[in-house]
């Protein structure tokens, strides 16, 4: 079976036809964009309909080209010519800003837009999205300044972003396995933190450590170019902080935040005592080392091949909803995924939907694992939150972070539940051990990593932070969120290095989204078990509203009130649960 992913449907290469044709009408796109002109003497439902129009079919166009060239470098961090392409259609873009710019300023000043709803269905059906640039219209400079930052950010957190990317996905890890010494890639090496062999843990951590010092300069660098660009940005701006960016750009409320985090820091708890308790069963004192905290427990080591993992997530994922799992059959004989770890791919795993073309791609890095099984399970929700968007219009296809893991929450949460009840007690012990791990992950080092940043940010106003002090700020997060259930001298100091999400400069905070993923995702799980036959169409009503609405609004299909801690704590209990049920099999 296919393991590698298709880009034909967007194209077939860089240098196709199709690709170089499509490259003429992205220039003519910009060019009808940027002549555009606005004036107070035009009609303003015709003047308003016109761009959005103009705007509608630049990003059809803009994101599937841009896909195409990501994707390409997402496997392949060697791929020059499509990195040069990619920021030759970046800086092209650049050249729309001040146009988006005079666009909102322009309906600021409208002051009757109930009359552009009620002249035009087009308007009416962009109202959310029109709303929105009124009111971060507060929060813009000068048509000038606009542009100057969106040239220099080409050169500056951009680049240091691509630069982070490059010298992790190439990074080649010196590690001795079975008496011989190799070079493996980076995700390669962390995913023996999964193996049943303590010495392969315990070897694969040290190695990994030690490999950042290769590159642990360069990547600081970056870090401290995109967060002090960013701290510059925004207090241009009128932000009081880049958190408050962040909840604009999350349409989330500060109260709902507040109360996630205050229910999270609420139940740390029981996660500390899980992370001692598997730390009793590993023959370790003192809280558990970082290097075991993915040790798998148990006589069985569930290992599937990529077969074995695709049947099984179809098959369970059809019990609960046939329409999901037509979907996910398809991202599999499409070559929708590219599954197998190798050098010059990043780490990790994403789902990019691509909207132009109503498909989605996947990447991961399967090993065999049960894990690598619920990653698949995960990214393929993101894949049904595209697909549920596919007939929405391009501009109500942008769902904020924190809803990103609505979708994917949901799916994985589907696998897991059905593969307990079908299972054994040495299964069951061994899935609810990998299920219980995961969550901590997204709660208490997630957790963790909010911690990290808001301190970042506080100190990057002064001055830049040596390699020693992010080493010195993530431990003192770690140590803060695992509390006694680490063992304090067995960290992971580089967790700032090899994280992705600290490195843009336009989703800062990408942490506690995911936190509110998978509580939210429960919620909704939960829910799903008094609703019946009617919960899949609720559902896909819910993944619709995510681009056009505020979170707190989304949760009101379901009648869910996020703001207050009550929800937040109902979800962490459904995983003390899994806790509870894990301690009985102890």
């Amino acid at each position: 079976m296919e393991i590698r992913w298709s880009l034909n449907a967007l194209y077939p290469g860089l240098n196709s036809e199709e690709f170089q044709n499509d490259k003429k009408r992205f220039n003519d796109n910009i060019g009808r964009l940027t002549e555009y002109s606005f004036s107070d003497n035009d009609d303003q439902v015709k003047a308003a309909e016109k761009f959005v129009t103009l705007l509608k079919r630049h990003y059809k166009l803009s994101l599937k080209m841009l896909a195409f060239l990501r994707l390409s470098v997402s496997v392949d961090a060697q791929n020059e010519p499509a990195l040069k392409m990619s920021e030759i259609l970046e800086k092209e873009m650049v050249k729309i800003t001040k146009k988006m710019v005079e666009f909102q300023t322009w309906l600021s000043k409208t002051k009757d837009r109930k009359k552009l709803y009620q002249g035009s269905d087009l308007l009416k059906e962009h109202k959310f999205l029109i709303e929105e640039m009124v009111e971060k219209s507060e929060y813009l400079l000068s048509k000038n300044e606009e542009e100057i930052i969106a040239e220099m950010k080409q050169t500056g957190s951009s680049a240091w972003t691509k630069l982070q990317e490059k010298l992790t996905s190439t990074l080649q890890v010196t590690i001795e396995v079975e008496g011989e010494t190799k070079e493996l890639p980076l995700p390669v090496v962390r995913n023996l933190a999964y193996k049943k062999d303590p010495a392969i843990r315990k070897k694969a951590y040290q190695a990994e450590l030690d490999s950042y010092k290769k590159i642990e300069k360069g990547v600081a660098a970056a870090l401290n170019g995109i967060k002090g660009e960013v701290v510059t940005i925004n207090q241009r701006r009128g932000y009081s902080s880049p958190l408050e960016e962040a909840l604009i750009n999350s349409r989330l409320n500060k109260e709902t935040l507040q109360a996630l985090l205050e229910a999270i820091e609420d139940k740390l708890y029981i996660f500390r005592d899980f992370y001692k308790t598997k730390a009793k069963i590993l023959g370790h004192k003192n809280g558990l080392p970082f290097y075991d905290l993915f040790a798998p427990l148990g006589e069985i080591e569930m290992e599937f091949s990529y077969q074995e993992a695709r049947d099984f997530i179809i098959a369970n994922i059809k019990e609960f909803s046939p329409d999901m799992a037509d979907l996910y059959l398809t991202a599999f004989q499409d070559n929708w995924i590219d599954a197998e770890p190798r050098e010059g791919k990043r780490g990790g795993a994403f789902c990019y939907n691509l909207h132009p073309i109503k498909e989605s791609r996947i990447l991961s890095n399967f090993t065999g694992s049960f894990s690598d099984v619920t990653t698949l399970a995960h990214e393929l929700g993101h894949a049904y939150h595209g697909h549920c968007l596919g007939n929405e219009s391009i501009l109500n296809s942008n769902y904020p972070m924190p809803l990103a893991e609505t979708a994917s929450i949901f799916s994985e949460t589907i696998v897991t539940e059905a593969a307990l009840n079908k299972a054994d007690k040495e299964q069951a012990y061994s899935i609810l051990e990998n299920y219980i791990t995961s969550a901590a992950q997204v709660i208490v080092d997630i957790y963790s990593r909010f911690l990290f940043e808001e301190e970042l940010f506080e100190k990057r106003k002064s001055s830049s932070l040596s390699v020693k002090e992010l080493k010195t700020m993530v431990e003192k997060a770690q140590k803060k969120a695992y509390g006694d259930g680490l063992n304090h001298n067995y960290l992971h100091p580089y967790m700032w290095l090899n994280k992705p999400h600290y490195y843009s400069a336009d989703n800062n905070y990408y942490n506690f989204p995911y936190a509110f993923g998978l509580l939210f995702g429960l919620g909704i799980y939960d829910l799903s078990k008094g609703i019946g036959d009617d919960f899949m169409s609720q559902y896909k009503d819910l993944l619709k509203a995510t681009g056009k609405n505020k979170i707190e609004d989304v949760a009101k299909t379901f009648d869910i009130d996020i703001s207050t801690k009550g929800f937040w704590l109902d979800s962490l209990e459904v995983i003390g649960n899994k806790i509870d049920r894990f301690n009985q099999l102890v």
